[in-house]
């Protein structure tokens, strides 16, 4: 199933919102900028399934190469959050993805700096 995104205004870096309502394949949580890094301050999973989540570094869509944090297993109804310092570096032009071990609605909210 697809991933809505939606980005809400910063002065600086990102902000992300990223709601599936069947997270079970690999998505795409924020693009990869050439010559950049994606660098994660700030990190919020909810799930509304008893699920494991993984969230993951890409070269590509669909295929996490390095996982970062996870399996995560969450209970039903369950939110958890991760304030990052120093900040969670992924490797350059490589993409922020999320997956999950099983079906279930997903709301991902990450917030960071791109350099």
């Amino acid at each position: 199933m697809s991933i809505t995104i939606t980005s809400p205004n910063s002065k600086v870096g990102f902000l992300v919102n990223a709601v599936s309502s069947d997270l079970q394949a690999c998505e795409t949580i924020l693009a990869q900028t050439a010559g950049k890094r994606i660098k994660i301050s700030h990190l919020t999973i909810s799930s509304t399934a008893a699920i494991s989540i993984w969230i993951g570094e890409g070269g590509a869509a669909g295929t996490i190469d390095n996982n970062l944090i996870g399996p995560i297993s969450f209970g039903a109804l369950q939110t958890i959050q991760w304030n990052f310092w120093p900040l969670l570096e992924l490797t350059d032009d490589y993409l922020l993805l999320a997956d999950a071990g099983g079906a279930g609605q997903v709301c991902i909210f990450a917030q960071g700096v791109i350099e």
